[in-house]
């Protein structure tokens, strides 16, 4: 299979979330029009988007929308099981910690961590929790895959060195800083939620704008 190239995973991975909804609502086909229409692109970058899934094929009136699913699912792992966890319980990691139930099916959180041990030790939740030290070993331990970063901005880089010390793969960032790493195998979703803040802004003050 060819590499796919990353923005191409992006929005596959927006179009199945798209199509997971669409298939709930029990509708049963889409046009490539309608998902572009959903994602923000044209018609022929979601059909040539598709087309490094392979043969998918479709009917009369679109895509079969459970066909193309399970077709992304497979090429990009959607569906195989990934232990995660998460370090920092404070406001954010508590409450995805409280609401872990709520992921989708494929995403397991098994275990958090966090530096301060009164809150290891208080902490009212049916997930283990441990101290921050313990991030390495437990990971290689329990075969943990993703993990979460929710820890203020000066301990997220050496949260996430024991993350990857531990076998960890993939890491979503919460914190306020960019989070590095050397290896190429790893792979880092910063999201910074101030920064995304001033896109919006940005957007409504170019739309006021273009509207005077």
């Amino acid at each position: 299979m060819n590499t796919i190239p990353q923005p191409t995973v992006k929005r596959l991975c927006t179009i199945y979330q798209f199509l997971v909804e669409l298939e709930r609502e029990g509708m049963t086909s889409i046009s490539s029009a309608e998902l572009g229409e959903k994602v923000g692109i044209g018609s022929h970058n979601v059909r040539k988007d598709i087309s490094f899934l392979g043969g998918v094929g479709n009917c009369g009136s679109g895509y079969e929308i459970a066909k193309l699913k399970e077709k992304i699912a497979a090429h990009l792992g959607l569906k195989e099981k990934k232990l995660t966890c998460i370090v920092g319980l404070g406001r954010i990691g508590s409450a995805l910690l409280q609401h872990a139930q709520h992921f989708p099916g494929e995403y397991q959180i098994v275990a958090g961590f966090d530096s301060n041990i009164n809150k290891v030790e208080t902490i009212k939740t049916n997930i283990s929790v441990f101290p921050a030290y313990q991030i390495t070993e437990v990971v290689k331990k329990m075969r943990i895959n993703l993990g979460i970063i929710a820890v203020p901005e000066a301990a997220a880089q050496e949260a996430a060195a024991r993350l990857i010390e531990g076998g960890i793969k993939g890491i979503v960032n919460f914190s306020a800083t960019h989070i590095k790493t050397s290896c190429k195998d790893i792979f880092i979703r910063n999201i910074d939620i101030t920064s995304e803040l001033r896109i919006l802004s940005a957007l409504i003050k170019i739309n006021i704008d273009n509207q005077q």
